[in-house]
């Protein structure tokens, strides 16, 4: 699947500042990401409450695709496997800005992606009994907000500047 950013003001004006917006906010974006280290991931209960909670996710990649390491008996799994839509909120307290990340959460569960994607912080103090008690969430955004430098939001609504990511198959 090939994933590509999907800026809708380019269809009224190919070169606008907008164009220009959306890639100086996703590359502001990717450093508040990289910087803040650790994020919350947000699932949806069987109650339709949402849960937060810390997670220390991969660096993302160039389509902002986002995985984390888990156990396969935890709260977070059964609630994406009932409800796959999560929201992954990153904050780095020196910039004071934020990123959110709304996508697609899938359970990653064979062997040869865990094996590949293992880091080394997902140790045996973790992990004991790997493979078997190690999965993996791979995130797949549909949109990004953000709160960064030179981005602080519609002074009237403080509405962040968003980006959509449009998935092409």
């Amino acid at each position: 699947m090939c994933y590509k950013l999907l800026i809708i003001i380019l269809f009224i004006a190919p070169f606008s500042k907008a164009s220009e917006d959306d890639n100086k906010v996703l590359e502001l974006a990717r450093e508040t990401m990289t910087n803040a280290q650790y994020c919350a991931l947000i699932t949806v209960d069987s109650e339709g409450q949402p849960r937060a909670r810390a997670v220390d996710p991969f660096v993302q990649d160039e389509e902002f695709v986002v995985w984390i390491a888990t156990r396969p008996v935890t709260r977070k799994v059964e609630q994406i496997r009932r409800n796959n839509k999560v929201t992954l909120y990153y904050w780095h307290r020196e910039s004071a800005s934020y990123v959110t990340l709304m996508g697609t959460a899938e359970l990653v569960d064979d062997v040869e992606t865990k094996t590949r994607m293992r880091r080394e912080v997902d140790s045996e103090r973790f992990y004991p009994n790997f493979p078997d008690d190690y999965l993996l969430i791979k995130v797949t955004p549909d949109w990004l907000e953000a709160l960064v430098p030179g981005y602080r939001g519609d002074a009237e609504t403080w509405r962040p500047h968003g980006v959509t990511f449009d998935r092409q198959t």
